[in-house]
């Protein structure tokens, strides 16, 4: 029979870890180690967060992107989170880790907090800039209900760039500005196609990087009557 040296206990009565009780082993071994510092980059502009890539804010991905920061000393630990506090400011959650040491079951509770650092992410950044890398101009009828159509449709293309940055109006129509170059291509062809509008391309260079010319795109659509 065990006995506990530290609380008399037996092994009759608690299962033991070594030479220790279960709660007695507990207080002495940290078996879930949590970073004294936790900082996640939240963008403030589309509310996104960054874990390994930006994508939408949930509870699910940021309790994944704390599994991969907590370490334990289990054998077979899961980890499960909740979050009583969630803000711009920063964000308090609890856990609770189990496992199994040396073959006896273990949970364990615990809390921590994690800092929220707020960065725009490449998206946000480039549209708010102005970033664009080619312009769609909406001439002809009904002008500025294509314009918004064309926009509209833009910001639904899969490219993480397919945004306006800016819109500029002219005597002659609308100029939409689009940070993907591919999107507005896709876009223009879907409409000369089901609006039967005159679509001319034309490319300007706008830089040479690492000895690759990059160019601009301008698409202009003409609407018929």
């Amino acid at each position: 029979m065990k006995v506990c040296p530290r609380c008399g206990r037996t092994d009759e009565e608690v299962p033991f870890i070594g030479f220790f009780c279960r709660d007695c082993y507990l207080k002495e071994h940290q078996l879930v180690h949590v970073p004294k510092s936790l900082k996640i980059r939240y963008c403030p502009r589309c509310e996104r967060i960054y874990t390994d890539r930006w994508h939408e804010f949930s509870l699910e991905a940021l309790s994944e992107w704390l599994r991969k920061k907590i370490k334990t000393d289990m054998e077979g630990a899961q980890i499960s989170f909740s979050f009583p506090e969630v803000s711009e400011d920063g964000i308090s959650f609890l856990y609770v880790a189990r496992g199994v040491v040396e073959g006896v079951p273990v949970e364990l509770k615990g809390e921590g907090q994690i800092k929220v650092e707020k960065q725009l992410c490449p998206r946000c950044a480039r549209e708010s800039g102005g970033y664009y890398e080619a312009i769609i101009q909406v001439r002809g009828a009904d002008v500025q209900r294509m314009a918004d159509l064309i926009a509209h449709s833009v910001e639904k293309e899969p490219d993480k760039f397919a945004f306006v940055s800016k819109v500029v109006y002219r005597r002659e129509g609308i100029d939409l500005y689009v940070g993907s170059r591919k999107a507005a291509d896709r876009v223009a062809k879907r409409f000369e196609k089901r609006y039967g509008a005159k679509l001319v391309r034309s490319h300007t260079l706008v830089t040479e990087k690492n000895g690759k010319r990059l160019y601009r795109l301008t698409v202009a659509l003409h609407f018929p009557e």
